[in-house]
Parts: structure tokens; sequence; C-alpha cells
């Protein structure tokens, strides 16, 4: 999968959970906001920033929390520099709940059906479409900066 495996230091330098073993991100399980299902070209060719809002009876669509991470995701993306054209944000909202949103026009926004992982995290998803890294709620958006720096120097495109 990787020719370099830049987090197979014991010692652990990525600030993100590893997944292992690595799985592509669950296509069959999203849909576009007019219900048709999602390709899983959209997260091939470049690295994505991956946000599943966790459902919450109480709120329809992305609620302030959300828009707070969406606006973090926004940050570290940029912060890139150069970079930031080989990466994607994509938001996933809960079937039912989802609401087409007035965000900038660089997020994609898809439902999630029977979503098979971690809601409330945040997922950095490499350039083939599989699942890298994990943050969960709460996580330190500068190890989200430092450990996707890392993967795009490392990738050339950093």
């Amino acid at each position: 999968l990787y020719t370099v495996r830049p987090f197979d230091n014991p010692g652990g330098l990525q600030n993100g959970v590893l997944l292992d073993p690595v799985e592509r991100v669950p296509v069959s399980t999203l849909t576009t906001l007019d219900g048709k299902p999602v390709d899983s070209a959209v997260f091939r060719g470049k690295w994505t920033l991956l946000y599943h809002v966790s459902a919450n009876q109480d709120t329809v669509g992305c609620d302030a929390d959300c828009r707070e991470m969406v606006d973090t995701l926004s940050r570290v993306r940029i912060a890139q520099n150069e970079g930031m054209r080989a990466v994607q944000r994509v938001l996933l909202e809960p079937a039912g709940s989802a609401q087409a949103a007035t965000f900038d026009d660089d997020l994609k926004v898809f439902e999630s059906h029977d979503w098979p992982l971690a809601q409330g995290a945040v997922y950095l998803v490499d350039r083939q479409g599989y699942l890298a890294l994990r943050y969960d709620p709460g996580f330190d958006p500068q190890g989200l900066l430092d450990d996707l720096d890392r993967l795009l120097r490392l990738a050339g495109e950093g």
C-alpha cells in the first residue's frame, strides 16, 4: 500500500490512531444529498480529511460543533500551503439529518447510512482511498496538521 510507512516506529510518530488493518472508505454506506451512490473515485487522487458528524437526535444538519470542525479542517488544509491542492475535505452527515448547507465550494457533503466506523471522528484518507489515521473527538488539531504535513512531504506533495 505505502512505499514508505512513516509511522512504523514503535514509539509512534503519529498523533492520530493508525488504522490496522487498512481498509478503504466504505462508500457503499454513502450517498449524495440527492440520494445517488457515492463513487469510490471521490476518494482517489487526493488526501482526504473526512469528518463524520455524530448522530444527534436533537440536531438536523451541521450544528455549531460541526461547523467548528469544518472550519478547523479548512485551516489544516490551508496551512499546507502548496500542498493544500493535494487535500480535500469531506463531511459525512447521518442519513435523514443531512441538509444542503452553505459551506464553501471545496467541501463535499454526503449522507452516511449504517457507517461502520466511529462517528464524531476525523479520518485521514490516503490518495488511494484507504483510511490511514483516525482522530477521535477532542483531538488536538496541531497533531492532525503535523501528520498531514509529514505525509505530504513523504509523498512529494508538500
